[in-house]
């Protein structure tokens, strides 16, 4: 009975959303930040920021990461290898262990299209396209949770999860195009891999996937976005503007609401979508959302709004520009920034502690860390090129080229 009333309640509160007062909620300002970029320095929201070289030995290289696929907590860096396998080091650089246990047993990953590691760095959770296999991190098996197979969920491909108090998982659907299982966003599973709940997919959301073409849909992202802060897991349902969280009560409340106002995508027709984004005037979340105890940081495609384009540098060398926009949001305050970048090769927060490039996360840790990386190349040559701190340049010196990469930590402000 208590599981139907709380399906029965977020049923209600999905559906009522659009109704909810902007008052009421802890609102983004879009549209009214367009044409009003600022840059941004990293002293605005960080206490400092530590550059260190990891351990370079036969067994500790790390060679290029996968895209965004490192992992920082309690003091561990875990770094997600092509082979699907992790190297992991301390706060100081040392390696501690490569961790692989990849193959097709009953105790081993198929792959790690998904990973989750616990606030202590205790536990990692390995999510591919069958299952969610546990292990300590120091290599011990825990346990293996199965995805349940039912005829509502036929059709359902996962491309997230998160853990909720170590009990609750909770998996985000992949959704591409109207053939895929438009029912629902999430679904969430117990330590035993029982269904307790089934997040529905927002009615606009199934209406724009199934109005447009399946060429045209490539444009678009219609996927459930999911990010952790604490211990909630967040949703963002593709162009809906409501942010949920879900507590360790199965509680689902509205925390955020992106106000796109006349930017947003439900305001042009569907042939839209099919053209060149860039030439359009309307925001599209790019990439993920980090959220700390006092900030959420994001990216946007821009399209042709009055924003300034990222510039860089592609594969053969040329000089090219993006559309895309930084962004952060200071929760305490309300106000919302985009954020100006700060030169060739660089978007983010211009590193004004150290003088390095500047910065932008690509994880954030449940006490409060940013952390992204630089290849040892690229630090020796900006050193040489920049004005940078001392400590810096001492950095600088002890490298080599050839040396493994050089972890970039950054403490948040938490005020």
């Amino acid at each position: 009975m208590m599981k139907i009333l709380i399906i029965i309640l977020t049923l209600i509160l999905i559906s009522c959303e659009q109704e909810i007062e902007i008052n009421d909620l802890r609102v983004i300002d879009l549209e009214g930040n367009v044409g009003q970029s600022r840059t941004v320095l990293l002293s605005e929201v960080a206490e400092s920021i530590e550059y260190i070289p990891l351990e370079t030995t036969e067994n500790s290289f790390v060679g290029i990461p996968r895209k965004e696929s490192i992992i920082y907590e309690n003091n561990l860096l875990f770094i997600c290898q092509k082979g699907d396998y992790f190297k992991i080091f301390n706060s100081k650089g040392n390696y501690i262990r490569t961790f692989n246990k990849r193959g097709n047993g009953p105790k081993e990953y198929i792959s790690s299209i998904m990973v989750v590691v616990d606030s202590t760095a205790e536990i990692i959770s390995i999510g591919s396209f069958k299952n969610i296999v546990e292990y300590k991190t120091t290599g011990d098996y825990i346990k293996t949770l199965d995805y349940p197979i039912e005829e509502s969920l036929q059709g359902v491909h996962y491309k997230e999860f998160g853990i909720i108090d170590n009990y609750y998982y909770v998996l985000a659907t992949h959704i591409h195009h109207k053939l895929n299982n438009l029912n629902y966003s999430a679904i969430i599973l117990d330590s035993i891999s029982r269904v307790v709940l089934k997040i529905p997919y927002p009615d606009k959301e199934r209406e724009l996937v199934e109005k447009t073409s399946i060429q045209a849909i490539d444009y678009l992202h219609p996927t459930p976005l999911l990010f952790r802060f604490k211990n909630s897991v967040r949703i963002k349902n593709g162009y809906d503007e409501n942010i949920i969280s879900i507590d360790k009560n199965l509680q689902i409340d509205t925390v955020y609401r992106l106000n796109y106002g006349k930017y947003g995508i439900r305001n042009f027709s569907s042939n839209s979508y099919s053209s060149k984004v860039e030439d359009k005037p309307f925001l599209d979340l790019h990439g993920k959302i980090y959220e700390s105890s006092t900030f959420l940081f994001m990216r946007f495609k821009t399209g042709n709004l009055p924003l300034k384009h990222w510039v860089f540098k592609n594969k053969l060398g040329e000089k090219v520009s993006a559309p895309i926009s930084c962004s952060y949001f200071n929760k305490k305050t309300g106000q919302f920034t985009f954020i100006d970048p700060c030169g060739l090769d660089e978007f983010g927060l211009i590193d004004d502690l150290e003088g390095g490039p500047a910065f932008w996360p690509l994880y954030i840790s449940q006490d409060g860390y940013m952390v992204n990386h630089i290849d040892a190349f690229t630090f020796i040559e900006y050193a040489k090129a920049h004005k940078v701190s001392e400590k810096f340049k001492k950095i600088a010196a002890g490298l080599k080229d050839t040396d493994n990469l050089v972890l970039i930590r950054v403490k948040l402000k938490n005020e």
